[in-house]
């Protein structure tokens, strides 16, 4: 039965629960235009990042309304043949009793690995948590069967898990049935996140990592539990967003001193310029662009690439140019003669006269009569009709026959001097050839004077070699000289511009693509340094207003977890407050617990006792596992009651019936002062008792209170006709105190805790009856009375009173002189006697 007080405080959490509150995205909308102060930029950020889609790709859940009908177990654990836990599918309470190793906890077990594809007792374990898995008394086959009740119109779902032999716990089948029909894989993806936000399984390892577990589980869990991945992903995306901006602006103030200590170490021109852009607080960004778009490298690079692409002649072909030089110089020494000089001076002042007379009969001729070219031999046939005064002495006449003669002449002239001219021709061609193929000194060799090289050599080897070419009759051995001394000091000098040009590039290269990736770095900094503020400031609000929804959406679970903390906690002197989270995702996040001890703000779980954070950790589990939006109308509790004291138990026994008014609840546990507390406080509550015997088989039985299991004992020895007399009559006089023994424990604490003493007290009280008669006095008489007034107590209900309790206790060790049936029938009037 439950305190109206506890329906009262219990009833408009459960109604704030239920409501369906605006959807959080809208309410940061909402909040937006209730801002105008807001600047727009920042507004703009936030709506775009409400518009990303906060959970795409999950797949929706299509179960309501889940109640468990069975746990089937068959080789799992401490289960060896096929094992059936019947559950009433609907709300209520079941407790499942059993001595530590039944076999209990294994159909808890099961259950969990159905539904979800592992067991949390065993995470983070060690791999010997996981090997003994498999029954050893019957590893193969092994098969878990969960059938479950759901909304909808095919109600009757069930799933299971086989594993043949030798396969892994990983490994497997899983499949789904609904209503008889064959089986599919089991949706696992589908069930997964419902599974993780309303987790209805909660183990005994796990009361403890509620609690003192990582900080950040807990407020990831309650976070996503809140529906708030609307505002996680809106916040994420401007975060993501401010982040890599961040980045990226820590990565261009990184990069700057190690790229000026790598700069000052560099004797090159352009390092030295970018040390100094680099060096400024605010680096001329168009100034560095403008050094590093230089393709040449700079004046010192560039001349030096000059001087590497100077060439000369090969050996071979200057060579070949010399060799033609002294034939032709051979021939023009064969040919020259005194009378072939003669006859060439001769020649060449007729074709001087000859074209005279030409010019000026050109008035007078028609065109296509005229002499073609000056100096050409003319035809005899080609004389002129004009005439002229002689150019030379002015008194003779050319005339026709003057240029016939001439013309003649010429031809005459121009045959016995033919071998001069042509050596003279060829001479004067060989020369240009070489002059053009050995041109003056290139300019470029001044430029390359702050490069660090001496052109002094090579100039003046390119000098005297100009002197040479230029002269009228060079010596052929001579250029031949000056060539090979040319070559020699240009190749010294390559050598000399190659290395310089490699050390420059060679400092210079691998900082040059640097300073590009730096630049670039920048001038994306740079722009963005406003989209920055703006992503901080809507970051900051979102943040904010998003604090306040996920309070207001908190704060109905945390006032079902100080419910449950009150009614557990009993004698505790500690108090639980408020529940909040504290930071965001991505940063430091923990649920902050506001505790009091001994009216003291404190850290409370650092003197808080084992059940006590046990009991803290149930008033995290529950609010979470039974909201109204879970599919889920069950909850699994595994071994709650250890660590507990008495009044605790109590308080447990409360929350449970409270949870249990419209949820499926199924409590393990080898206590039983959980289901003595469930009896004594007259709990709507189903019990089933575990019993494992030989080779594990496990039966499961509904369980009536311990006295009259005793009784109902004595009964089934009375009927056994195989047991002798003496022991049968021994072994129920024995069940027979046990039942009296267990009535008035039932009933003295019954009455101890309604007179208002301590659990503690009581136990204390039960813990010194140390026999029958003084338990019976406890339960009937009260504390601090004799044991030798309890028959005159019990004489006033009658003499049967006294004779039960006395037979019943000597009947154990003795013989007695009583029908055993009767004995019976007496012990059951007096335990009814006691329960009222």
């Amino acid at each position: 039965m439950i305190s109206k007080g506890v329906e009262k405080f219990v009833e408009p959490v459960r109604e704030k629960s239920r409501e369906s509150p605006a959807r959080p995205g809208a309410l940061l909308l909402r909040q937006l235009e209730s801002e105008p102060d807001l600047p727009s930029e920042v507004a703009t950020v936030i709506r775009a990042a409400l518009a990303t889609p906060a959970a795409a790709g999950e797949t929706p859940f299509e179960h309501g309304g889940i109640f468990l009908r069975a746990v089937r177990v068959e080789g799992f654990r401490g289960i060896g043949p096929e094992a059936v836990l019947e559950l009433p599918a609907g709300p209520g309470l079941t407790l499942v009793t059993g001595r530590n190793g039944s076999g209990k906890s294994s159909f808890a077990e099961a259950a969990e690995l159905a539904l979800t594809g592992a067991n949390r007792r065993w995470d983070g374990r060690s791999a010997a948590w996981r090997e003994g898995w498999r029954n050893l008394h019957r590893s193969d086959p092994v098969r878990i069967e969960l059938e479950l009740h759901t909304d909808g119109p095919h109600p009757e779902v069930t799933v299971a898990r086989e594993w043949l032999p030798g396969e892994p716990l990983t490994g497997g089948s899983w499949t789904q049935h609904r209503d008889g029909a064959p089986g599919t894989a089991f949706p696992y993806r589908e069930w997964a996140l419902p599974m993780e936000l309303y987790r209805p399984f909660l183990s005994y390892s796990e009361l403890g990592a509620l609690v003192d577990g990582k900080p950040s589980e807990l407020f990831d869990a309650l976070h996503q539990l809140l529906g708030l991945d609307e505002l996680i992903a809106a916040h994420e995306a401007i975060r993501s967003r401010r982040l890599a901006l961040e980045s990226a602006a820590r990565a261009m103030r990184r990069e700057r001193p190690a790229l000026l200590a790598e700069l000052a170490g560099v004797a090159d021109r352009r390092a030295r310029h970018a040390e100094r852009i680099l060096r400024h607080p605010d680096p001329d960004l168009g100034e560095l662009a403008q050094l590093l778009a230089d393709t040449t490298g700079g004046r010192e690079p560039a001349a030096l690439r000059t001087v590497l692409a100077l060439e000369l002649p090969s050996p071979a072909r200057m060579a070949t140019l010399l060799g033609r030089l002294r034939a032709a110089q051979a021939a023009v020494s064969a040919a020259t003669v005194p009378e072939s000089v003669a006859d060439l001076r001769i020649l060449e002042l007729l074709r001087i006269a000859y074209s005279h007379v030409a010019e000026q009969d050109s008035a007078t001729t028609p065109a296509g009569d005229r002499i073609a070219e000056v100096g050409r031999t003319p035809e005899p046939a080609a004389a002129q009709t004009g005439a002229c005064p002689c150019p030379v002495c002015g008194r003779g006449v050319l005339d026709g026959q003057w240029t016939t003669d001439t013309a003649t002449a010429i031809t005459e002239l121009s045959e016995r001097t033919a071998a001069l001219r042509h050596a003279r021709a060829e001479r004067t061609a060989v020369l240009a050839e070489i002059r053009a193929a050995i041109g003056p000194p290139p300019t470029e060799l001044a430029a390359a004077q702050p490069a660090y090289l001496d052109t002094g050599a090579l100039r003046d080897a390119w000098a005297k070699w100009a002197r040479l070419a230029e002269s009228e009759h060079p010596a052929p051995d001579r250029l031949g000289t000056a060539h090979d001394r040319l070559t020699t000091e240009l190749d010294f000098l390559r050598q000399r511009a190659a290395k310089e040009l490699d050390r420059l590039e060679q400092a210079w290269a691998p900082l040059a693509p640097r300073l590009r990736a730096w630049l670039d770095l920048a001038g994306s900094v740079a722009a963005r340094t406003t989209e920055l503020d703006t992503l901080r400031a809507a970051e900051d609000w979102v943040k904010s207003a998003t604090a306040r929804v996920r309070d207001e959406r908190l704060a109905p679970l945390a006032g079902t977890a100080r419910w449950v903390w009150q009614s557990l906690r009993q004698q505790s002197n500690v108090e639980l407050g408020g529940i909040r989270l504290q930071g965001n995702a991505n940063t430091a996040r923990r649920v902050q617990l506001d505790v009091t001890v001994d009216e003291v703000d404190g850290a409370a779980l650092g003197v808080m006792s084992q059940g006590e954070l046990h009991a803290l950790g149930l008033s995290l589990f529950l609010p979470r596992a039974t909201v109204s939006a879970s599919p889920f109308r069950f909850v699994v509790i595994d071994d709650p009651v250890q660590a507990m004291d008495p009044a605790k138990v109590d308080g447990l026994a409360r929350v449970l019936a409270t949870v249990a008014w419209d949820r499926q609840v199924v409590v393990f546990t080898h206590d039983d002062r959980l289901a003595e507390a469930v009896r004594r406080m007259r709990i709507d509550a189903r019990i089933l008792e575990v019993q494992r015997r030989e080779r594990s088989v496990v039966e499961i039985r509904l369980s009536s209170d311990p006295v009259h299991r005793y009784l109902d004992d004595a009964r089934a020895l009375l009927r056994t006709p195989q047991l002798p007399r003496a022991i049968a009559d021994e072994l129920v006089a024995s069940c027979c105190r046990s039942a009296l023994e267990a009535a008035g424990l039932a009933r003295a604490k019954r009455d101890l805790l309604a007179a208002g003493m301590d659990h503690r007290e009581v136990q204390r009280r039960i813990d010194t009856a140390q026999s029958t008669r003084a338990m019976v006095t406890l339960a009937v008489l009260g504390p601090g009375r004799r044991i030798e007034d309890l028959n005159k107590r019990l004489a006033k209900e009658g003499r049967w009173a006294v004779e039960v309790v006395r037979d019943a206790t000597a009947g154990a060790h003795i013989p007695i002189a009583r029908d055993l049936a009767d004995l019976i029938a007496d012990t059951e009037r007096f335990v009814d006697w006691l329960a009222r």
